[in-house]
């Protein structure tokens, strides 16, 4: 697998509920990665980022480019961006706080093995946005009892009777 894989393309504006800007990536690009799941870090116009390679069944591939990553990169729609990256590992990196409340209890814990590396990217980032140790510890020990509650588990769609 290649290390650092490099590409130009413009960015581009979508009509997507909570979406608005996406770097599509070339096919060539497309190539070189795996089927599954993809995670990478790297550049676009200098700013760093990491991202998850967003797949559709159009075959489009892309980058989600956030508000906050436009404004790093000096991105506007249209313009084009230079994209570096390479691939990193799915695991997930845990804010020592949450690790020290899930490391206490079994069944947070279990529950916590139990959801998606993208929820627990998201839960941890949540912990980590606040500086303030308090809050951490807070943010953490609500997360833990909401996993034990199932408020984590994807919602089970109900059949409906024909």
């Amino acid at each position: 697998m290649p290390a650092d894989l490099k590409f130009q393309a413009p960015l581009s504006e979508i009509e997507a509920t909570l979406i608005s800007t996406v770097i599509y990536l070339p096919a060539a690009i497309l190539r070189k990665l795996p089927a599954s799941r993809v995670r990478v870090k790297g550049t676009m116009n200098g700013a760093p980022f990491a991202l998850a390679v967003q797949y559709r069944k159009s075959g489009k591939s892309f980058f989600i480019v956030s508000r906050a990553l436009r404004k790093a990169a000096g991105l506007k729609p249209g313009s084009l961006v230079s994209v570096e990256f390479r691939i990193v590992s799915d695991k997930v990196e845990i804010p020592k706080e949450l690790d020290a409340v899930l490391q206490q209890d079994n069944e947070g814990l279990k529950g916590w093995k139990q959801i998606t590396p993208g929820l627990q990217r998201g839960l941890c980032h949540y912990v980590n946005s606040v500086k303030n140790i308090d809050s951490r510890i807070s943010r953490a020990l609500y997360i833990v009892n909401k996993i034990k509650l199932g408020g984590y588990k994807k919602p089970v769609k109900k059949k409906r009777d024909s």
